[in-house]
């Protein structure tokens, strides 16, 4: 494993192990607010929502992981940006011949 690939897999751990605790945490807030008596029921919907977005935002990223999507995430800007280059090429080519 290169020294990149290990610097970009702890980072993307340090952003999902915060990402992960604040989204724990709002999930305890909102189940104590669940319980209190102030105004029951308040946290329902918005767990449920949350749940709703993040719990396919999370498979998503998992399937992305396991199949290897992440791999080479440079490659199709490089891939794009030579291909307009030779365009332009071509360009300048064709309009000299004209």
């Amino acid at each position: 494993m290169s020294t990149r690939t290990l610097v970009v897999f702890l980072m993307a751990i340090a952003v999902m192990v915060l990402a992960g605790g604040a989204f724990l945490n709002k999930m305890v807030e909102f189940m104590l607010t669940m319980n209190g008596d102030e105004i029951a029921g308040f946290g329902a919907a918005a767990i449920a929502t949350y749940l709703a977005g993040m719990l396919p935002l999370l498979c998503l990223n998992l399937w992305a992981v396991l199949t290897g999507r992440f791999r080479d995430v440079e490659g199709p800007a490089q891939r794009m940006l030579d291909i307009h280059e030779a365009l332009e090429r071509g360009r300048d080519g064709s309009e000299s011949h004209a």
